[in-house]
């Protein structure tokens, strides 16, 4: 029998293999005993551990977490050991040609694959039954057993099948979004099919058609050209916590070189601070109104082109006003009437959006003044803007506002989504990785059944079995809404964390605590896991060759090798080979499903990476001899290029040096702003910028018909009002009469982790505290004071966390880091780590597919209850151990 045993920092580093020391991390197998303390701390001199060295390996592995980053991480290995980690010193960091260095999370990973919480077996819920679930009610806080890899797919095969038989394929609920990364998506396909799920997810509502528009996803310039840029205009941003690396280094550099900085948003963020950026306060979810109002300061205000680039609106854009109609317009309303009131009778003044949006007028006519045709702007948004209910016009907004200003195909001005990895230097990809996944990987179509729940949705689907089919929002596949029923069986969770990461947590519990039964693969247990029946535990990326999805996603000028550093640990196994156990218990032909071995997709994708070169074509990264195919036992035709295969792998990456003058410097639109009749907009009807967009409002109308509250999305950037958002805050709008949730709640990725990714690591748990922030004044007229202990509470959900007061959050706001793994006390129902989507709630009220996270509202007070809150950092891990151990 196994019970779930916690144990105390002291005893982790007492008896686990896993210790930090003082020259570094030691692995779990290679830690000896005579050189640590009862707490984890190095004895001995500097030379013994330089002897201990001798003969030891640097090998480039993986920073495989989804955190917006992409990072060089190297570690030393001996006998398989890991003794220790650095990051890029692979040469002299310049601005021509940085170095890939890695934040607190990469230096942290260590923790994650040789951390005392892996699981090292597979196991099931002490009170699951086969067939009927059990007790389902002990979903999350059962006990565990250990059992054998053979029980284990026996179990889950004979749930698979089960539920087949009984009910159907589309029973079993695969969460994995489109099969964009996980492994089983293939089997589960060969199978017969599961029901997909679908979501805005990152991108918000910018992964709606924009291109219809002429919004290109992440259409920016390249990093050589910001430095031409009077101003930079960070809109939701915060690089600095969400992606550390590169993008925060060219931040320095531009602010350095004379760019100025204005940040729009809720709070005035590490980002903001980091480039002493002009802040522009403005609530969550009312940016449409905060650039309506904007425009109507520059249309009004203008003086002969003091403001407005007339010729690029009269060349380039199509809907402005009436003499700029596109063709195939269903209606003769146009951008500046609208805005001037004359459809509903509300002029969208500064005054109207400071009601709404709170940023005050001076403000927002100081944002026109800036964003004027006088002054080279370049606008980088992330997506926070675009993750609200009732955003859906958001990105059209936003280019509009650029095209205002002519802000668009010239050097020093650009306006586009710019996340993560890539953010500040777009582009055509100078080193263009491809992936060795199978056919089936990324592919909608490999899936018989065509049902597609919506991420905000699921959980009531669950729960009622009723739920609104229009079809696949990740492949852009639209349909018009179909009431359809089902009836979910078996819950599948594969590489993501659903319950932790999706909306309404709460709903979500409980419809894990419906089903029959579910499984999950993990190497800690997350939260999706903790929820499971079954637990199968994998190898992590550091554990065997893989080149997957998030591993191919760089900065434009670079590329990552990496490649196995220790064998898997424990008992766990490589997803690959656990979706071979499968096929081989469910009659799926593995061989024909996956031919190649890991090692030999690994060596493809190397193979056909390329690098571009100074004429625009792309060539051969790697020369691979043939006698680099047999050392890893693989096949492959030898090649000619840039650098040798082994200098890529004990590098563990390769980056384009550059230069001002180089013929890589990329500005979006230029061509069609140069001539707009010769180099159309291929993806628009008109061929122009569409402030007018037909095909937009025809593809919201499809998408959310019969859903009163946002069937009518316009073909122009309107103001759409929030559900759940600032104006619902008040029970009496008019009278301004508050109502029982009067603080809008946003959310933040946080440096700590990537979403809920390594939120288990004790280093990084020490470093980022995770409190919520709030306004200092509205902390005053509750009487909290910083560090006091605050009970956050909604409908949904509540959860009690330290608050950091200051002035930097705007009033009636609370700021919440995303991904806390949650730790609910039973007793009461409150959560302690402050998991964000204990608030959030379904997304019923909204156009179909959108994840409105940062729409939510909620109150807070002092928590004046028992339970005790240490300081995370102080928490047991959460280590499931048989009684023996």
């Amino acid at each position: 029998m196994t019970v779930s045993k916690n144990i105390d920092r002291r005893q982790f580093c007492k008896g686990a293999a896993a210790a930090t020391a003082a020259f570094g991390a030691l692995s779990l197998a290679g830690c000896a005993e005579g050189n640590l303390t009862e707490t984890g701390e190095a004895v001995g001199s500097a030379e013994a551990f330089v002897a201990n060295e001798k003969d030891a390996e640097w090998v480039s592995v993986p920073c495989w977490h989804n955190c917006g980053g992409r990072c060089l991480n190297k570690v030393l290995v001996k006998d398989g050991v890991v003794l220790r980690q650095k990051t890029d010193d692979t040469h002299e960091d310049s601005w021509d040609w940085p170095q890939s260095r890695g934040c607190l999370r990469g230096r942290s990973v260590q923790q994650q694959v040789f951390g005392a919480d892996r699981l090292k077996y597979p196991m099931k819920r002490k009170h699951w039954e086969p067939l009927t679930g059990g007790d389902k009610s002990l979903r999350g806080r059962d006990e565990w057993v250990r059992i054998s890899w053979d029980e284990a797919l026996d179990y889950v095969a004979a749930e698979l099948k089960n539920a087949k038989e009984k009910y159907g394929n589309r029973s079993i609920f695969y969460m994995n979004m489109a099969n964009l990364e996980g492994v089983l998506g293939g089997v589960l396909g060969a199978f017969g099919g599961y029901a997909d799920v679908c979501g805005t997810q990152s991108g918000g509502t910018f992964q709606y058609p924009t291109m219809p528009f002429g919004l290109v996803y992440g259409g920016l310039n390249d990093r050589y050209d910001i430095l031409n840029a009077d101003y930079h205009i960070l809109w939701g941003h915060n690089a600095a916590w969400c992606a550390f690396g590169n993008p925060s280094y060219y931040l320095k550099h531009f602010k350095k070189s004379g760019v100025k900085y204005v940040f729009v948003g809720p709070e005035f963020n590490a980002t903001a601070s980091f480039v002493d950026a002009e802040w522009i306060p403005t609530r969550p979810g009312t940016d449409t109104a905060l650039i309506l109002g904007i425009a109507h300061s520059m249309i009004t205000r203008d003086d002969n082109g003091s403001l407005i680039d007339w010729d690029f609106l009269d060349r380039c854009t199509v809907g402005f006003d009436a003499d700029h109609m596109p063709a195939d317009a269903k209606t003769d309303e146009n951008f500046r009437d609208y805005v001037m009131g004359k459809y509903d009778g509300v002029e969208k003044t500064p005054e109207w959006a400071s009601e709404i949006c709170g940023t005050p007028v001076d403000k927002i006519h100081r944002l026109a003044d800036i964003l004027s045709c006088k002054n080279n702007c370049y606008f980088s948004t992330n997506g926070a803007p675009a993750r609200n209910k009732g955003a859906e016009n958001y990105p059209q907004a936003f280019m509009t506002l650029a095209c205002l200003g002519g802000h668009i195909g010239k050097s020093g001005n650009a306006c586009a989504l710019d996340m993560n990895y890539s953010s500040f230097n777009r582009g055509p990809n100078l080193v263009q990785p491809v992936d060795g996944r199978v056919p089936w990987q990324g592919s909608i179509d490999m899936n018989p059944v065509d049902d597609v729940l919506q991420c905000g949705e699921m959980w009531n689907t669950i729960l009622t079995g009723k739920y609104t089919y229009t079809g696949h929002h990740t492949r852009a596949k639209y349909k018009a809404p179909e009431e359809r029923e089902i009836d979910i069986r078996v819950i599948v969770s594969d590489q993501h964390n659903f319950l932790q990461t999706q909306s309404h947590m709460s709903e979500g519990i409980e419809a894990f605590r419906k089903v029959d039964f579910v499984f999950s693969l993990a190497y800690v247990m997350k939260t999706d896991a903790r929820y499971a029946d079954i637990v199968l535990p994998i190898a992590t990326r550091w554990e065997y060759n893989k080149n997957s999805f998030y591993d191919t996603m760089m900065d434009k000028e670079n590329g990552f090798a990496h490649r196995k550093a220790v064998d898997p640990l424990f008992e766990s196994k490589t997803d690959w080979n656990i979706a071979k156990g499968l096929c081989e218990r469910l009659g799926v032909d593995w061989g024909k499903l996956c031919p190649d071995t890991d090692d030999q997709m690994w060596m493809n994708a190397m193979a056909k990476t390329t690098v571009m070169n100074e004429a625009g074509k792309y060539e051969p990264l790697l020369t691979i001899a043939q006698e680099d195919y047999e050392r890893y036992n693989v096949i492959g035709t030898p090649q000619e290029g840039r650098i040798p295969l082994e200098k890529f792998l004990d590098d563990g990456v390769y980056r384009v040096k550059r230069s001002a003058d180089d013929p890589f410097v990329h500005i979006q639109y230029k061509k069609f702003r140069e001539d707009p009749d010769a180099n159309p907009i291929a993806t628009t009807a008109s061929g122009k910028l569409e402030i007018y967009c037909q095909a937009k409002g025809d593809v919201f109308a499809l998408i959310n018909k019969g859903i009163d509250r946002y069937e009518d999305i316009s073909p122009l950037p309107k103001y759409v009002e929030q559900h759940e958002g600032y104006t619902d805050s008040f029970t009496d709008w008019e009278k301004k009469v508050r109502g029982p949730y009067p603080f809008q709640m946003t959310h933040v990725h946080y440096l700590r982790r990537a979403h809920s990714d390594m939120d288990n690591l004790p280093w990084a748990r020490e470093a980022m505290t995770n409190p919520v922030f709030i306004n200092k004044d509205d902390a005053a007229a509750k009487g909290i004071s910083n560090g006091d202990i605050i009970l956050v509470r909604n409908d949904n959900g509540s959860f009690i966390r330290p608050a950091s007061v200051s002035r930097t959050i705007m009033p009636g706001g609370i700021l919440v880091p995303h991904g806390a793994g949650v730790r609910i006390d039973e007793e009461s129902g409150i959560d302690k780590a402050g998991a964000d989507n204990m608030m959030t709630s379904s997304c019923k009220e909204t156009s179909a597919g959108l994840n409105g996270w940062n729409t939510t509202l909620v109150d807070y007070e002092k928590y004046t209850g028992n339970i005790e809150l240490l300081p995370d950092c102080e928490w047991p891990l959460e280590i499931p151990l048989p009684d023996e151990e």
